[in-house]
């Protein structure tokens, strides 16, 4: 089954909003200074929870009964994720394209998702009605998101110093 999401994010809290049909139906909600979030998405809630300095895993858990459901394993070199659910299947978070505006999780057999964007909104096409993976995909891209914003805001400065002092 085929499925169209769209998604908008807010600017300044770096929430999602998830639309069906026009209807919101689901949000993913980010802690003010952690890229720990809340998600729910039609009769789904969960909870993203990460471990490591720089965040290099995220534990997903169900809202209503706290059970780990996945665990999300970055790769820090390459815009790459593994998502592992508790029944031993694994999917991959591959970022695609020069700009990073498309995105894929798939687990290279009968589940796909694709995600486009543009500057805070964008579209999800999934074959595949598996709400968390959906949700994943969207939070693993905020994550790396934070991720070169922080390595922005650490390289610009030392980069500015080190030309002023050579002048």
């Amino acid at each position: 089954m085929s499925k169209l999401i769209n998604w908008k994010s807010d600017w300044f809290s770096n929430n999602f909003h998830l639309f069906v049909d026009g209807i919101q139906k689901g949000a993913i909600t980010f802690g003010t200074w952690r890229s720990n979030a809340e998600s729910r998405f039609e009769d789904q809630n969960y909870q993203f929870v990460n471990k490591g300095f720089w965040q290099s895993s995220t534990r997903i858990t169900d809202k209503k009964t706290n059970e780990v459901l996945a665990v999300i394993t970055y790769d820090s070199w390459k815009s790459k994720a593994v998502i592992s659910l508790k029944t031993g299947e694994q999917y991959e978070w591959k970022s695609k394209g020069l700009w990073k505006s498309q995105w894929t999780v798939s687990n290279y057999k009968d589940e796909h998702i694709v995600y486009t964007s543009g500057s805070n909104s964008g579209s999800i096409a999934s074959d595949t009605d598996h709400k968390l993976l959906i949700i994943a995909g969207l939070f693993i891209k905020q994550v790396y998101n934070k991720r070169t914003i922080l390595m922005m805001a650490c390289i610009v400065p030392v980069i500015t110093t080190s030309t002023l002092h050579h002048h």
